[in-house]
């Protein structure tokens, strides 16, 4: 059963060298889905997490977890992440393929659709995509330089739940969440955070992932 203010840990934001540690110590924490971030290296020039990593989250865990695939053509990505136990997928609207074909196979598949909405990317251009997901996150920080959460996000969030009044689904939020953003976006009825550097994985901070977890449930 998951919580009503859904709390996912970026995996992508990890100690690597202790990635089953991590996870283990993140489900005893309460966290309610492990978000992890796939990318192609084409769709943007960077790589993220790949599938030996996903393994061993999935091994270490029964949380559900989601897949942001950043890639130019999701589709026959759909197949392998949800065989090897993906619960929620989010693709992208402005990737070079058509996204709804995604969306329907994973729900064909019988997990949950979502759909990731880039820093660039306006609510208007996704249209009745959004009639075909169970969750949508918002990056809230532009991919490159530095994390910090961009106030235009707000606006795009007062959108999102317009819409929802015509069809269910669930908002995140992702890119640079601390509890000032929880606060203000729980009130006005977000559903979820990840949560990466900014809000929980903190080197020089000594506080336990418990400690973090009950701070942002309480927010």
């Amino acid at each position: 059963m998951l919580n009503e203010r859904l709390l996912c840990p970026s995996m992508n934001c990890a100690n690597y060298d202790c990635l089953k540690e991590e996870t283990i110590a993140l489900d005893l924490a309460g966290v309610d889905i492990f978000h992890m971030d796939i990318m192609d290296g084409y769709y943007m020039p960077t790589m993220a997490m790949g599938m030996g990593d996903f393994k061993c989250v999935r091994r270490n865990t029964k949380k559900p977890l989601d897949v942001h695939l950043y890639a130019i053509n999701p589709f026959p990505l759909v197949d392998v992440f949800i065989g090897e136990g993906a619960d929620i997928i989010y693709v992208l609207p402005d990737a070079p393929v058509v996204t709804s074909n995604s969306l329907d196979r994973i729900n064909l598949l019988g997990k949950s659709p979502g759909l990731g909405i880039n820093y660039g990317t306006s609510i208007e251009s996704i249209g009745d995509l959004l009639y075909m997901v169970d969750y949508v996150m918002v990056n809230t920080s532009p991919n490159i330089g530095p994390r910090t959460f961009a106030p235009q996000a707000w606006e795009k969030v007062k959108k999102l739940l317009e819409l929802r009044t015509l069809t269910p689904f669930k908002i995140l939020l992702d890119g640079a969440i601390g509890l000032d953003i929880v606060k203000r976006a729980s009130a006005m009825g977000v559903d979820g955070y990840v949560l990466g550097t900014v809000g929980l994985f903190k080197p020089d901070d000594k506080r336990s992932y418990p400690e973090y977890i009950d701070e942002f449930r309480r927010a």
